[in-house]
């Protein structure tokens, strides 16, 4: 049993040691795309994320729009209603489930972070949370997902970077 728990303890320690090799190629390949510097220059994106953004999401100008980018991600809603019965929406979730994993993680990344790194989404994100009636925060969490789908694929098809500052103009 002793040699059991030793075996696999080394078994992880290796694996873990793995990941972090692995990981740091895909930042290395990262790195030179134009897309990474875009990412990284939104609030609580850090490198690990930047990448697994590209490397689920892939070239971002394939989409004509946003709307596209929802669909692939599976993040829009269903819409149903038949004569007076109108269904409450949900998301499809017929895209990239790994995709939608990431941004998911990013959202609460972003609204945790919001007190030292200011960011419209976290505004967004916060100000809906306070107008909710609801105890869920997976509908915000959604809707901010959006925000950060149409943010990202505006910074990267007009390749500038995330300014806070012309946020607030609005």
């Amino acid at each position: 049993m002793l040699e059991e728990v030793r075996y696999y303890a080394q078994e992880l320690l290796r694996l873990s040691e793995r990941r972090q090799v692995v990981l740091n190629d895909m930042v290395a390949l990262a790195q030179p795309l134009p897309e990474y510097d875009i990412l990284r220059s939104i609030p609580s994106i850090a490198e690990t994320t930047a990448t697994s953004i590209i490397g689920e999401l892939g070239d971002i100008h394939r989409f004509q729009s946003t709307n596209q980018f929802n669909a692939f991600i599976g993040i829009d809603l269903r819409h149903y209603e038949s004569r007076n019965f109108l269904a409450k929406e949900h998301i499809t979730k017929r895209g990239n489930p790994y995709a939608r994993k990431i941004l998911f993680k990013c959202i609460h990344n972003i609204a945790s972070a919001s007190h030292t790194n200011p960011c419209h989404i976290a505004d967004f994100y916060e100000k809906r949370k306070r107008q909710s009636t609801i105890a869920s925060t997976k509908p915000l969490t959604i809707a901010s997902i959006h925000r950060l789908i149409r943010t990202m694929y505006y910074l990267i098809t007009h390749n500038k970077l995330y300014d806070y500052s012309l946020t607030q103009n609005r």
